[in-house]
């Protein structure tokens, strides 16, 4: 493998186009070469969310939960790049009352939707691991703050 930073820029170049999200660890980018899915470039140390959709994505996926959760498709050997199905946004409606209880952080820019469904595309932190694979809802009081 190529250490050549060139290479590697140009790499990222051909991957990632239009950055759409800048969060505080993660960059969310689109891409040309996948564009069913986004880039999520975690460059800030500590944080580990994508390591936490990806082993999320792992623990539901063969379960009723996954309807709950974007779908991941691939994760570098260190965590850094993730690439997940992209969702499209969701019109107000189609925001529910109630959502899981491992669920969290209701801002809707968080959530979209893949086919009929209402998915969490930002699961980074979330409380699975806390409350486990529960059946249990909460209200959600959703926001649209930053």
């Amino acid at each position: 493998m190529s250490v050549s930073p060139s290479i590697h820029r140009e790499f990222f170049n051909l991957m990632c186009d239009d950055l759409i999200y800048q969060g505080m660890s993660r960059a969310v980018w689109t891409s040309s070469v996948a564009p069913d899915c986004v880039i999520k470039i975690e460059e800030r140390s500590g944080y580990f969310q994508n390591v936490v959709e990806w082993e999320t994505w792992q623990r539901v996926k063969d379960t009723p939960l996954a309807r709950w959760f974007a779908p991941c498709r691939w994760i570098s050997p260190n965590g850094s790049v993730l690439i997940m199905e992209r969702t499209r946004p969701a019109g107000d409606a189609q925001y529910p009352d109630r959502m899981p209880a491992f669920l969290c952080d209701f801002k809707r820019r968080n959530y979209g939707m893949l086919a009929d469904n209402l998915v969490c595309h930002d699961y980074g932190t979330n409380l699975l691991f806390e409350h486990g694979m529960t059946k249990r809802m909460i209200v959600a009081r959703w926001s649209d703050s930053a």
